[in-house]
Parts: C-alpha cells; structure tokens; sequence
C-alpha cells in the first residue's frame, strides 16, 4: 500500500478509537467532531418547556419597527449568525418581563442542533409575546421559508439566562 494511504488510514484509525469523525464530501475532508463542553451554556436561571417561535423582518412594512428592534436597530437573523455575518442573534421576549436590553440567553437545543454555541440576545418584543412570560421566545429568521424550519419552532426548548 502506498505511504499516503497508509497514514491516510492510519489518521481514520486513530480518530475513530479517540471517538472523532471525519468525513469526505467532493474529495475534501472535514472534521464535523466538536467538544460537547463548546456546547454548554452559561448561566444561572433556567427555564423548561418554552416554546421558540420564528418572526423575520418586514422590509416592505409601513412603519420602521417591522424591520429593526426595540431601539430602531437593525434585526441580526439567525442566518445571518451562522453564515458569520452576525455578531449575534436577535430574540424577542414578553415585554411584561422587562428583561434588560442586550441580554444573553442560551438556548442548548440550538447548540447542540448547529453544533456551535449560538449567540442570542434579548432585543426585541411584540404584543403576540405579552403574557407568555419566560414559555416563549420569538427568534429573528431572515426568510418567511427559515421561520418553518423546525429548529426554530420547538415546543419544549430550555433557556438558560
């Protein structure tokens, strides 16, 4: 067997008994093997069995509000975040709870599911989320197609502040 092969299997040998993974798409290989730890989030107040609905900016919306957040700031999509093109992700929660403008939740199944810690924060309400309290978390999408994802309509999701 030729050098190459040999240390190319033996590198697939040798990742598989440390319980990484690699795999081959169009010649090219990627390691998909993440530390779960990344995962973790930080916090601690945590919430059960919320409800994560979608909501997308309204460019063609009459007033200003249906496409920036509570301070006429420009929405950040979860797209946008997983395409690098976002420092975070906007999220609205009921105004009743007055959370603090800019506040970092944490949403574990999003982690797990993207495989990377997704960076939230509270920057926006609605009158839908009023009364729902800490059971619901609306998260910006950038498409009417990305707010159906399933992802992003869980009924029973963790937040942890």
């Amino acid at each position: 067997m030729p050098r190459a092969k040999q240390s190319s299997s033996l590198i697939r040998t040798l990742m598989w008994a440390m319980g990484l993974s690699l795999a081959t798409v169009l010649g090219k290989e990627f390691d998909y093997s993440f530390d779960p730890h990344e995962l973790e989030c930080p916090g601690n107040v945590t919430h059960e069995k919320v409800m994560l609905t979608a909501y997308r900016p309204q460019y063609d919306g009459a007033s200003k509000r249906d496409f920036t957040d509570l301070k006429f700031k420009k929405l950040y999509t979860l797209q946008d975040f997983l395409d690098n093109r976002a420092p975070y992700v906007t999220v609205g929660m009921d105004p009743r709870l007055k959370v603090p403008y800019g506040t970092e939740i944490c949403i574990p199944e999003l982690n797990i599911h993207f495989r990377r810690n997704v960076k939230l924060q509270v920057r926006d309400t609605h009158e839908d989320l009023a009364g729902g309290a800490y059971r619901r978390v609306d998260i910006c999408v950038r498409t009417q197609a990305d707010s159906f994802d399933d992802v992003v309509n869980l009924l029973e999701a963790t937040v942890v502040m």
